[in-house]
């Protein structure tokens, strides 16, 4: 089954609620609290976002964290290879990988690579703007 795991969801949800928060800062265990999602993982992404320069930390008595950036200028390519690696919907998309013991007489590996390519452009051209305005809807 193809989905976004956890850590994508988690970190989309922390990077939302961040955005929500204007020019206040945002703690690991009010996110958590208020977002319901596992402190200890919200933590470990939150620690990965920071390396990557996404969010920065805020130290004092009204620390935490806050975006470095704008949602808009944040994609779910971004957030996905950040947070899980490169997208690949099959074993032969990997072009780094043998891992696929088919794979030179494979008869899927052009149509796969096709809606690899879909899915990351998909991806790429959705922000995390464009997920906040649409989180009410429907």
């Amino acid at each position: 089954m193809l989905r976004v795991n956890k850590k994508i969801e988690y970190g989309v949800i922390a990077l939302l609620y961040l955005a929500q928060q204007k020019e206040q800062t945002a703690s690991v265990r009010e996110m958590a609290a208020t977002c319901k999602i596992p402190e200890t993982l919200l933590s470990k992404i939150m620690q990965t976002m920071k390396s990557q320069g996404l969010v920065q930390p805020m130290y004092g008595n009204q620390g935490g964290y806050k975006l470095t950036r704008d949602l808009h200028d944040i994609n779910l390519l971004e957030i996905t290879q950040m947070l899980q690696g490169p997208i690949q919907v099959a074993e032969c998309v990997d072009t780094e990988s043998n891992a696929c013991p088919v794979k030179g007489s494979c008869t899927i590996i052009s149509p796969m690579n096709v809606l690899n390519q879909k899915i990351v452009k998909l991806f790429q051209s959705t922000s995390l703007e464009a997920l906040a305005d649409r989180k009410n809807a429907v």
